[in-house]
């Protein structure tokens, strides 16, 4: 069974993952360890339920579709539940990603870039 997920991000950025796949990147995203205090970073890819735009804080003129050959169990050690209002987040390694998944670029912002022309006359 497949997972659908999505990512949004530069439009190079979107290419470049299209081609080669994806790179770890570590977030930090004000998260305190509970014993230490000290600042938690996690480290991998972010990937959610169903797209997200700008308005709702995330940056990127593509948005990236990622079909994923994992159910949402097997997902669920990756999840950071209660990161978004109604968006399930997950973090999962770049290699399990790359292995597991096929990215496609679902769509871009056409008032950002050229590009969006290319691929209306592509279809």
């Amino acid at each position: 069974m497949s997972t659908v997920l999505f990512h949004r991000t530069s439009i190079a950025e979107a290419r470049s993952i299209v081609q080669h796949g994806f790179e770890d990147v570590d977030w930090d995203f004000g998260l305190k360890d509970a014993r230490t205090g000290e600042d938690t970073v996690v480290t991998g890819v972010w990937l959610t339920d169903r797209p997200i735009g700008r308005d709702e804080g995330i940056d990127g003129d593509a948005l990236l579709e990622v079909t994923v050959d994992l159910t949402e169990e097997e997902l669920k050690p990756f999840e950071l539940e209660g990161m978004l209002w109604d968006t399930q987040l997950w973090i999962a390694s770049a290699e399990l990603i790359n292995a597991h998944g096929k990215a496609r670029i679902l769509e871009v912002d056409p008032r950002t870039s050229w590009w969006h022309e290319a691929l209306d006359t592509e279809e």
